[in-house]
């Protein structure tokens, strides 16, 4: 059964523009731990491309889940790691599984597609719950 479909568009020169103003501070707020990691052995422009689809995804799965960004569920909450086939896999912390579980979402699959062509990043994301 569906619970959740999200979707979200971002134009990635606004989120250059985040980065060069705002720079360590604004990826803090945007990427989890793991995600850091990446974005720093990236090239430049990899790293705009890589926070934007960040970005975008997790707005998606925001908006699956049915709250978007709130005090109980940070960007940073939600990490969007990749498989050994280069596969966009969410995984969701703590405090967001919580606010799953109070939603009664016990059992859940997050699919997710992440995709940039610019200017524009692209996140469509759907969530399954078999209770």
């Amino acid at each position: 059964m569906i619970y959740g479909i999200g979707t979200d568009i971002i134009h990635i020169p606004r989120i250059e523009q985040l980065i060069n103003k705002y720079s360590t501070k604004f990826i803090n707020r945007i990427l989890g731990k793991n995600e850091i990691t990446i974005y720093q052995s990236l090239s430049i422009k990899q790293q705009t491309n890589f926070v934007a689809k960040r970005f975008a995804g997790k707005e998606s799965v925001a908006k699956a889940i049915g709250t978007g960004i709130t005090s109980s569920l940070l960007l940073r909450d939600i990490e969007i790691l990749n498989n050994n086939l280069g596969k966009p896999i969410v995984y969701i912390p703590n405090a967001a599984k919580i606010l799953l579980n109070n939603i009664k979402l016990t059992e859940y699959k997050i699919d997710i597609s992440l995709s940039d062509d610019y200017p524009l990043a692209v996140a469509f994301t759907v969530i399954s719950a078999s209770t």
